[in-house]
């Protein structure tokens, strides 16, 4: 696989160095190896990669966690989103930190919370198509979130900690209240990311989800899609399939086809083929990240914890993939980034320059014969 390609609005943008370097890392690897992750189980825990652990002496290298109960969180209450103490940890320890957004809004009874869409006094007729109407309630709400997520992601842009962000996502399955217009959940991603950007949020690396529904993609997914500019991974989640060709031939090389030069890869996924089979079959993701199982590691002490059995992914099924030595372990990827941010201080101290012939340094649009590092080459 060639190396990722990187757009001119890329080029133009200012990333964080620990974030450039994240990146930096996953496009050197990107096609030779595949990062382990997995998802916390509900909110600020460790509960699925201990449990990966419990059965396979291995760490998963990401943990992405969830905003789902963003209405909950208070200082010092059952939930508490400013309390990073868990996701910091995992850093510390050479983990890469990943959070997504379940965005609940209020029911239409006003009882409760949730992200489903619907005229049912349990799910929400918020209207994201407010997006384009400053003075609305929903408009307001709407930056009223994402300041107060804004706020629970700055830790970790003042400690210098880069993070997989993954909002919005499956919106072309129209199942979230986002998803139900193509045009607004575009321009909800946009404004949230100026907004973020605005806060000095320059940490973050804009991972956007595609959806997938009985083992397909969405053909018309694309339309849920808010530009090159704004999105850095594509990837799509997938459930309930187990034939890797398939999953190679139309949700891989779907995600290849439309966005060639973006990173791809399985955000989501559950009762699928092995990862040692989708790999052989081409499909050759960044990275994986099962879903939790509720129940089974919701508490880590009790017997179910114990159980080599999962709702999306056993333990078979980590201990083959942990058995590749292309598939990384947060130990594995810890060793590469070390790597890859030394390459990047030493170029930054003596970056690599080349000349033409006549001593002139080498310039973007110009062709010939040139030396670099001693070395001749020809600059088509």
């Amino acid at each position: 696989m060639l190396p990722v390609s990187i757009t001119q609005a890329q080029e133009t943008r200012q990333l964080s160095a620990e974030a450039e370097a994240l990146l930096q890392c996953f496009r050197e690897i990107y096609g030779t190896k595949i990062i382990s992750g997995v998802t916390a189980n509900v909110n600020w825990n460790i509960n699925e990669a201990q449990w990966v652990y419990q059965h396979t002496g291995k760490w998963p290298a990401i943990n992405f966690f969830d905003f789902i109960h963003l209405p909950f969180s208070t200082q010092g209450g059952w939930i508490d989103y400013s309390n990073t103490t868990e996701p910091i940890n995992w850093h510390k320890k050479g983990g890469i930190i990943g959070c997504m957004w379940h965005w609940n809004v209020q029911t239409n009874d006003g009882s409760d919370w949730t992200c489903t869409p619907g005229t049912d006094s349990k799910q929400t007729s918020f209207d994201v198509r407010k997006i384009f109407e400053p003075e609305s309630a929903e408009y307001k709400q709407m930056l009223k979130d994402i300041d107060q997520v804004a706020a629970y992601l700055k830790p970790f842009k003042q400690r210098k900690i880069p993070v997989l962000w993954r909002p919005l996502h499956e919106a072309g399955g129209m199942w979230f209240w986002w998803g139900m217009d193509a045009e607004a959940c575009n321009e909800l991603w946009r404004v949230m990311y100026r907004r973020f950007q605005e806060k000095g949020l320059n940490n973050l690396i804009w991972v956007w989800t595609s959806a997938a529904a009985w083992n397909k993609p969405y053909s018309d997914g694309y339309m849920w899609y808010p530009g090159d500019e704004y999105v850095d991974i594509v990837g799509i989640d997938i459930y309930n399939n187990s034939s890797a060709s398939n999953i190679n031939s139309t949700c891989f090389k779907m995600l290849k086809r439309n966005s060639p030069d973006k990173l791809v890869a399985l955000t989501e996924c559950g009762n699928l083929a092995k990862i040692s089979v989708q790999w052989r079959s081409g499909a050759k993701w960044l990275y994986f990240a099962p879903w939790y199982d509720y129940d089974r590691t919701k508490d880590v002490n009790s017997a179910d914890f114990k159980s080599t059995d999962h709702t999306h992914c056993n333990a078979a099924w980590w201990q083959d993939a942990f058995s590749n030595d292309y598939v990384l372990t947060r130990e594995d990827f810890k060793e590469i980034l070390t790597a890859v941010e030394s390459v990047q201080a030493e170029q930054r101290l003596s970056p690599v320059r080349a000349y033409d012939l006549m001593g002139r340094r080498w310039v973007e649009g110009r062709h010939g014969l040139y030396i670099k590092n001693g070395k001749k080459y020809y600059r088509k």
